[in-house]
C-alpha cells in the first residue's frame, strides 16, 4: 500500500529540492539526517533462502541534526512467520564534512521483543550503537563506513561502502559488512543500484552474499523510498 501511495503522491510533488538520501538498500547507516519537520518512508523486501521479509523504516526530522525512526519488519524467516520485534532508532548528526574530515553521526537502535508475533517474541531489548562516517570525495565518488557494537557490547559491527554516481539519476555502490564476536566472524559483500525518479522518490535494488562465516548465504533486496516535503 505504501508503495502505491508514494507513487501517486510523487506525481504531484516535483518541486526542485535537495534529493532524497536513504539508508537502504545497503547495510551502512549514512551520516545524513532527515531535515527538520520532514517525514521519510523507506520500504522494501529482502529475499534469501527460506526468508522473505518486508522492511519498513519511517523517519522524521525533529531538528536539522536529529532524526527519530521506527522500523517494522514482517515476513518469514526459516519456520518463523509474522511481525518481528519493533525497533526504534535515533540518528544524531555530530559533524558536517569539512575538507578531509568526514561527516559523522551517532546512531542508536533498540528492539522490543515483546512487540512481535509469537514466533519472534522474547523478553529482551537488544540494542545497537554505532558511529556513521561519510566522505564525499568528489561529485561522483563517496566513501561511507560504520563502526558499531551490539549483543551487549560482545559484537563488533563494521561496514565499508564505496559509492559511485555516474549521472544525476543513477548511483551504485559496493560494500563490505561484518559482525565479529569472540566465537565467530561473518564477512559479507553486497552491491546495488539506486534510481532517482525525482528529488522525492527513489527505487533501489541490491544483492549480496556471505564470503565467510558459519554458513553461506545469498540475499536480494529491492524497494522504494519517498520523502514528504
Amino acid at each position: 500500500m505504501l508503495f502505491f501511495i508514494t507513487l501517486i503522491y510523487a506525481n504531484n510533488c516535483l518541486s526542485q529540492t535537495e534529493n532524497i538520501n536513504t539508508d537502504r538498500p545497503d547495510q551502512s547507516d549514512g551520516a545524513y539526517v532527515v531535515p527538520k519537520n520532514k517525514f521519510q518512508i523507506e520500504d522494501g523486501f529482502t529475499i534469501a533462502k527460506e526468508t522473505f521479509i518486508n522492511n519498513l523504516l519511517l523517519g522524521y526530522g525533529i531538528t536539522n541534526s536529529t532524526e527519530i525512526r521506527l522500523m517494522v519488519d514482517a515476513g518469514k524467516e526459516l519456520t518463523a512467520t509474522g511481525l518481528m520485534p519493533v525497533t526504534v532508532s535515533i540518528k544524531q548528526r555530530l559533524l558536517k564534512q569539512h575538507a578531509i574530515i568526514p561527516a559523522i553521526s551517532f546512531v542508536g537502535y533498540a528492539s522490543f521483543e515483546q512487540l512481535a508475533s509469537k514466533d519472534f517474541q522474547g523478553d529482551q531489548i537488544p540494542f545497537e550503537l554505532k558511529l556513521a562516517f561519510e566522505n564525499e570525495i568528489t561529485d561522483q565518488f563517496s566513501l561511507g563506513y560504520n563502526v558499531g557494537t551490539s549483543e551487549k557490547f560482545k559484537a563488533l559491527n563494521l561496514t565499508l561502502n564505496f559509492g559511485f554516481t555516474p549521472t544525476n539519476k543513477f548511483s551504485t555502490f559496493i560494500e563490505y559488512f561484518s559482525t565479529i564476536t569472540k566465537l565467530e566472524a561473518e564477512h559479507n559483500l553486497d552491491a546495488g543500484v539506486l534510481f532517482l525518479v525525482n528529488p522525492h522518490l527513489q527505487f533501489d535494488i541490491a544483492c549480496g552474499r556471505s564470503i565467510s562465516g558459519p554458513e553461506s548465504r545469498f540475499f536480494t533486496t529491492f524497494g522504494v523510498s519517498y520523502i514528504f516535503r
